[in-house]
């Protein structure tokens, strides 16, 4: 009776570990080097063949360069990338009507095989939000950000990108 539950178990961890592999080799992913950070939620990234992908940091809404933290958000994120070399790994979420990339930005350390959340630092940091209209992934982060007021929860009454883009029409 022992072996059949053994068996059973091994079948069923080797079905889990099957389900995954499909699961990540159906993701799709850029490789290559951050060209440019605009904001603190977007890069440009050059891959391998030299073409150039705008990508949107999926689950994050940092302030706009003209907001208060703006321009400091921006010059973390590059920070963030320049600590790493500036390469960086996208696993890409969807795309928007322009083409241009939504997804989950990771980078590594020189020399170091682990891959870093740029998205998730950013929150953690507190240079972004956590974006519930495009992922809740980033909820406890932001938490932790404004527990411990750093960045822009500084501020006594820190205003939501989206409502500062509505101010401004």
């Amino acid at each position: 009776m022992m072996n059949k539950v053994s068996v059973s178990f091994g079948c069923i961890i080797l079905l889990i570990s099957q389900l995954e592999l499909s699961i990540a080799a159906g993701t799709q992913e850029l490789l290559g080097r951050v060209d440019d950070v605009p904001n603190g939620d977007t890069i440009i990234i050059i891959d391998q063949n030299k073409k150039r992908h705008k990508v949107y940091l999926l689950g994050i809404d940092a302030p706009e360069l003209k907001q208060p933290f703006g321009i400091e958000a921006k010059a973390h994120l590059d920070r963030l990338l320049f600590a790493r070399n500036y390469q960086a790994k996208v696993v890409i979420t969807r795309r928007t009507a322009a083409g241009n990339i939504v997804g989950t930005v990771y980078a590594t350390e020189l020399n170091s095989p682990q891959y870093n959340n740029i998205n998730g630092m950013m929150v953690m940091s507190g240079f972004a939000w956590a974006n519930l209209r495009t992922s809740k992934q980033y909820i406890g982060v932001e938490k932790i950000a404004q527990n411990r007021k750093i960045g822009l929860w500084k501020q006594k009454k820190p205003q939501a990108p989206w409502l500062w883009r509505k101010g401004q029409k």
